[in-house]
């Protein structure tokens, strides 16, 4: 299958823009969930006091980067098809075999991902007609499914960073060896936000 992304596109520093705000949302929502845990459970113990409420706010985290990811969701293989193009022009170095592997563990995450998704269609298939959004019956799978998807969202937010070293080490080359990539202005943060929610619950 032949990927249209282009390194110089406009498209590619739009989609770049997208993983920039998902990187900064995911930031946020972390540091959210840190300051939330830390002051609901036990010092010594960790165990949270209220477990059905901090159950609760842990779904908010697992559903709140789910939707900032949303923007990113649909252009994650071409982003990696193009970083991995990228990373096959450059020279070899520490810094280059570093971010290759990044990116093959974006890909895994992105793999994994496009699995639970697939799971959680599998399961929302098998659910009972009056299993509809907003009953218990539908939203204790779809909280199960967020949950499994946040490890692999976890994982965007710590390794994303690479696709912009790659694309940085790009735009230094020789100008004769490959045109200045393309950075395109952030996405509105309405734009695409909440896709992949509602892909999900598809």
């Amino acid at each position: 299958m032949t990927i249209p992304l282009e390194p110089a596109s406009p498209e590619h520093g739009l989609h770049l823009s997208q993983v920039a705000i998902y990187l900064r949302e995911s930031r946020q929502i972390l540091a959210a969930w840190d300051a939330y845990s830390d002051q609901h459970s036990d010092p010594d113990t960790h165990q949270p006091y209220d477990e059905d409420t901090y159950g609760q706010r842990q779904r908010q985290r697992d559903s709140d980067t789910l939707i900032s990811f949303g923007r990113v969701y649909d252009h994650a293989d071409e982003l990696m098809h193009v970083a991995e193009q990228l990373l096959a022009q450059l020279p070899t170095s520490v810094r280059t075999r570093r971010q290759a592997w990044q990116v093959r563990e974006l890909r895994d995450s992105t793999k994994g991902l496009y699995a639970v998704h697939d799971d959680w269609l599998a399961v929302r298939r098998a659910l009972p007609a009056s299993a509809r959004p907003g009953t218990e019956a539908f939203e204790e799978p779809l909280a199960e499914s967020y949950a499994e998807a946040w490890t692999y969202l976890d994982q965007w937010a710590i390794r994303g960073q690479a696709l912009f070293a790659i694309n940085a080490l790009a735009q230094k080359r020789p100008k004769a060896s490959a045109p200045a990539l393309v950075t395109a202005p952030p996405v509105p943060k309405a734009a695409a936000a909440s896709s992949a929610a509602r892909r999900w619950c598809a």
